[in-house]
Formats: structure tokens, C-alpha cells, sequence
């Protein structure tokens, strides 16, 4: 079983809360803890009052069948939280072992629900939840977003096994992941963010932010950051505020963005920023070479956009990733020329080339569907390394296959790409990290 990258944190906020209110609590990963179903099922007959899980799409199947076992062996209330549960509530409400599915953020929620389990409130008087009455699925009103996000205790990481985790990308360790800001106002068609979210964008002061980093500088000696955000340079001012707050408190340490910044938000002046605050690796989300692919997938970058954000970025020395997706709709073997073409021109440190995955809630997914072209609706094929569960006009899933492995050949077998991931190994864990990048190239090519 392969160790996990990161601590799930959207568990580890929930977790927070709960033990802020005095609850007891005890977070299960299966897979960095190798839980089997029978250590599970004695876990949970320690007598839990509620056992709740996060799921995305193509975790869901598993997360309903530990609802399942949790049902059969205990008297425990079960919930589902995440992003599956927020845009298909009403599907996951409607099956028998999930008694009440959490949508949109849980903080607030989740305390609700816990009373009423203990029976001080009705279940229609939270906000924000889904579950099954009288043989409908009853969808309480949205719950408000919360406005400060400072008010959220910080996530309760000692309830994690950290030496589990593997902590991928890093230049050093130990390494933490952290969010600074939830929400993203852009439009993008593939993407699930503002069905959680909507568009509206909250971030957390600078001043609580580093106070987190110093936390974990104490806690667990952390010695890089990588930031989780979707947009963490949308606002020049914060970017700059959490600049000048870590070297007032004289903070050095090594920061990363694994989760991508978009080539629209960043300038000179803000990656100079970046740079001086300890920042030494960036990805950006690219998608595709062709603008008219991007103009369908609404994602509000043009080609000049991307090309100059990898030339400043190189300048600065910062290391950078690129992400590309093939099989957007109006995606053609000419289009998919165009990425790859795009991906060595901008030649990023690293390139990802996936294949689409269509969300059940997206734009995309409608789009696709609409027209038949969805061809799996299993979602446990959903995975990010799973096979296409899509086809286009001019392409099936054979070749959306083979073009992504196309696009993983002709980039990395080069020989100056080759020379240049060898210069990138300084320390003994970058080494490691390009064996492994090496090891996923190779099996992206098969």
C-alpha cells in the first residue's frame, strides 16, 4: 500500500474544533496507519458517537463501504464531509449507511450535529447538511461561509502519524503543508473549487499565518512549507504582509508552491517577493498550448501570459512545474501538438501531463455528458492516474492514452532535459525526488 503525501488538513480543522469544544477525538488515515478492515472495525467499536469521513469522487465508493462496516458493528452516527458529499449531496445522502452528509465547509457543522446527536437540537435546525426523512432527502439551507477564517483553530496535527507520510517535492525535511486562504473567483470549467467555496475569496492575516509556521517550527522543527492554496498571490498587499511579518520575526525556512499559482497573478515584483521571503519552488497550472482550448475551458490565461510568467520565474531562479491537462472538450491531436510544443518551449523543471477527469458537478462534466461523451460513470475510475473516463470527437480513450504519454516522451527525453534534472540534485532528498520523478515519467510512458 502507498504511503500517502500529506495529512488530509481538512480532517485535522475538523478535528480542531471538536477537541476546542471539549470532544474527544481520534483521526484514522487507512492508508499511512495500514489500517486493515479488521483494525477498523475494532476501532470503531471503541464506542464512537459519530464516525465521519471526507471523500473525494473516486474515494467515495470506499468512504460509503467504512459506513458501511460502521453501521453493522456500532450504534455510531455516521457523516460525510468533503467534495463529493458538498456537490452530489443528494446522491450520498440517499444511501443507507450514511446518516448525514456535511456540504460546503464543516467547522461550524459539525459542532451542530453533535448536538444533535446528543439531542439538543433537531437535525432541520442545522444549516448546511443533507440526510434522508420519511424516504426524501431533506437538504437543509447552505450554512454562511465563515468570514474570518483567523477564528478557525489552527489544524490539530498531533492527531496524525507524521512519519507516515512521505512528504513528496521537498528540498528539505521536515516538511508541513499549510492553507492560508479558501475560495478561488475564477471560472475554470474542470474545476470543483467553487462548488465548495462558491467564488468568493477569504484569506488569513499574516500575522496568524506566521503564527501557525512558528507553531509548527515548535512542534515539529519544520524546516519547509509548502502552501495548499488555489490563489495565494490573488492580493499583492497579503503577499507582501506575509513577507514582512516572517523576516520581523526573523523566520527563514524553505517555502513551495506544489499546488500551483496562476500565471495571471504573479508579476516581477511579486515573485521577487516570493523569492526573498524563501520561496524556491513554483508551479503553475498551464493546462494547455492552445488559447483556444483555454478560452472553452473559461481559464482567463492567454499564451503570452504563461510564456512570460516561466521567463521572470527563470530569471528569479526560482525551480518550476508545469501542469497541463489533455482532453479538454475541443482537444484534437493538433491542439494536443500545441501543449507539447508549449511545454517545451516554457521548458519547466518539471512537467505533469494529465489526462482530463470530468467531475460529476463541473462544467465540463455537463458539457461532456450532454453531448454522450462521458463513458464511465463509475467513480472509483476517477482517479487523477486512473484510464479516461471521457472520449472527444476526434479522440477516444485509447489515444488520449497514448498522447499523454507522447507528451512525457518528447519532453523529458531530451538530453538537455535529462542533464538538467541531474543538476537538480543538491541535497540527498532532491535526489530521491528525481528518482522518483524519474520512476513516474517512466511509468507515465508505458
Amino acid at each position: 500500500m502507498k504511503s500517502p503525501d500529506y495529512p488530509p488538513l481538512g480532517l485535522a480543522y475538523i478535528g480542531a474544533v471538536l477537541e476546542d469544544a471539549g470532544h474527544q477525538v481520534r483521526i484514522i488515515d487507512i492508508d499511512a496507519d495500514g489500517i486493515t478492515q479488521d483494525n477498523f472495525i475494532e476501532i470503531v467499536k471503541e464506542r464512537y458517537e459519530l464516525v465521519g469521513f471526507t471523500a473525494t469522487t473516486p474515494t467515495f465508493e470506499n468512504a460509503e463501504k467504512l459506513c458501511a462496516l460502521v453501521k453493522k458493528n456500532t450504534e455510531a452516527v455516521t457523516v460525510l464531509g468533503g467534495i463529493h458529499a458538498t456537490i452530489v449531496g443528494d446522491e450520498v445522502a440517499k444511501s443507507d449507511s450514511i446518516d448525514f452528509v456535511v456540504r460546503s465547509e464543516g467547522e461550524a457543522t459539525i459542532l451542530e450535529l453533535i448536538e444533535v446527536i446528543c439531542g439538543k437540537k433537531k437535525a432541520a435546525e442545522v444549516k448546511g447538511i443533507s440526510f434522508m426523512d420519511s424516504g426524501t432527502v431533506n437538504h437543509t439551507p447552505d450554512r454562511d461561509l465563515i468570514k474570518n477564517l483567523d477564528d478557525i483553530p489552527f489544524p490539530a496535527r498531533h492527531l496524525f502519524n507524521h512519519q507516515k507520510y512521505v512528504y513528496p517535492d521537498s528540498l528539505l525535511t521536515p516538511v508541513m503543508p499549510i492553507i492560508t486562504s479558501r475560495g478561488c473567483p475564477n471560472s475554470c470549467t474542470y474545476c470543483c473549487v467553487k462548488l465548495i467555496y462558491h467564488r468568493r475569496f477569504r484569506y488569513r492575516s499574516a500575522e496568524n499565518i506566521v503564527d501557525e509556521i512558528e507553531k509548527l517550527i515548535d512542534d515539529y522543527g519544520v524546516k519547509e512549507i509548502h502552501f495548499w492554496d488555489d490563489n495565494f498571490t490573488l492580493l499583492k498587499k497579503r503577499v507582501f504582509g506575509v513577507r514582512d511579518e516572517l523576516k520581523r520575526r526573523n523566520i527563514k525556512l524553505k517555502f513551495a508552491f506544489p499546488n500551483g499559482l496562476r500565471v495571471d497573478r504573479v508579476d516581477e515584483e511579486i515573485l521577487r517577493c516570493l523569492k526573498d521571503m524563501g520561496v524556491y519552488s513554483i508551479a503553475f497550472g498551464v493546462e494547455s498550448g492552445n488559447q483556444n482550448i483555454l478560452n472553452n475551458a473559461k481559464k482567463g490565461i492567454t499564451l503570452s501570459q504563461i510564456e512570460k510568467a516561466y521567463s521572470l520565474a527563470k530569471k528569479i531562479g526560482f525551480e518550476t512545474w508545469g501542469f497541463f491537462i489533455i482532453g479538454l472538450p475541443g482537444e484534437t491531436k493538433e491542439t494536443i501538438r500545441d501543449t507539447i510544443k508549449l511545454a517545451k518551449k516554457i521548458n519547466p523543471d518539471i512537467a505533469k501531463f494529465h489526462i482530463l477527469k470530468p467531475f460529476p458537478g463541473t462544467k465540463v462534466f455537463d458539457e461532456l455528458n450532454e453531448k454522450g461523451l462521458i463513458t464511465e460513470y463509475d467513480y472509483s475510475h476517477y482517479g487523477i492516474h486512473t484510464r479516461p473516463v471521457h472520449r472527444l470527437p476526434d479522440l477516444d480513450e485509447d489515444e488520449l492514452m497514448k498522447w499523454a504519454k507522447q507528451a512525457y516522451r518528447e519532453f523529458y527525453l531530451r538530453p538537455s532535459k535529462i542533464f538538467g534534472l541531474l543538476l537538480r540534485t543538491k541535497s540527498w532528498d532532491r535526489f530521491k525526488l528525481n528518482v522518483k520523478t524519474g520512476f513516474f515519467v517512466l511509468k507515465s510512458m508505458r
